[in-house]
């Protein structure tokens, strides 16, 4: 499964999760085809990113964004924080 990052995400994408996190999400308004132990493709400006492992599939209305109280009515792809890859050149990132 390939995630398109838009720029104005860009920064938050690579903020750190808050202490506890275990696991982090992307929400889509339409059915996604992907499924559990499927890899994630995290794409900027068509280059790849970073990975990471499905952990599972929600459909719409069973939770929301912790911190924000967002997407409640969308489909969410939840990865396992430990199988995240950040595959940027060292140079490039802090």
């Amino acid at each position: 499964m390939k995630i398109n990052v838009p720029l104005n995400v860009v920064d938050h994408f690579w903020e750190q999760e808050p202490p506890g996190t275990t696991h982090e999400f992307w929400a889509f308004r339409f059915p996604v085809k992907a499924k559990e132990g499927d890899t994630i493709h995290f794409m900027i400006e068509g280059e790849e990113v970073a990975q990471a492992i499905v952990d599972k599939v929600e459909s719409p209305g069973l939770s929301q964004c912790d911190t924000t109280g967002l997407y409640k009515n969308r489909w969410k792809v939840f990865w396992d924080c430990t199988t995240f890859k950040d595959l940027r050149p060292k140079h490039r990132h802090n």
